[in-house]
């Protein structure tokens, strides 16, 4: 019996770190498609816009710091993602097509299982005065914390949408249960 269990967070631990491998490479990539990239990869030509302008694309300060996180996670969690394939699994995929400031992984994850505070509104980047709406987390919902926050915000995600909230939004004894 303990090998089994063993055996099975064995696996639930890589899968957790082959999620975040998928998904730190997207977002990553993501931020060199929007600068431009011509990818070479067949990966990054089938997930990423086909218009590109450049080899060499330039990055604003906000988006190379989260390239950069993202490339310490990947190096520290020993990633390999193969870039020969067409299909990644990363849950984000879709979901930020509307963010316009694009968060940085944390290597903790939290969720706020069944919601039951009043809707919040995710929004494309960090306050209302540049952003618009992206989703809204209402009653019901299970709310996934794993981004850094920054500058008094927290990037969430619900099942459907993603976005940007004030942080403290969506609190603990708002949830009919908190993991993490």
């Amino acid at each position: 019996m303990k090998i089994a269990c063993l055996s099975a967070a064995f696996i639930c631990a890589a899968s957790t770190v082959s999620a975040l491998c998928e998904d730190a490479w997207y977002l990553r990539n993501l931020a060199f498609d929007r600068a431009g990239y011509c990818f070479g990869s067949t990966l990054g030509g089938a997930l990423f816009d086909a218009t590109c302008s450049t080899k060499s694309p330039t990055l604003n300060e906000w988006d190379q710091s989260m390239v950069d996180a993202h490339k310490r996670i990947e190096a520290s969690n020993g990633c390999k993602i193969n870039t020969k394939g067409r299909v990644l699994a990363s849950t984000l995929i879709g979901k930020m097509d509307d963010i316009d400031l694009l968060p940085t992984l944390s290597q903790f994850e939290s969720a706020c299982h069944g919601y039951k505070g009043s809707p919040v509104t995710m929004t494309s980047g960090i306050g209302m005065q540049m952003s618009y709406p992206t989703g809204t987390i209402t009653s019901g919902d299970t709310v996934y914390f794993r981004f850094e926050s920054w500058g008094g915000f927290e990037f969430v995600e619900t099942d459907s949408a993603a976005g940007w909230i004030p942080e403290g939004a969506v609190a603990v004894d708002s949830c009919a249960a908190f993991a993490g």
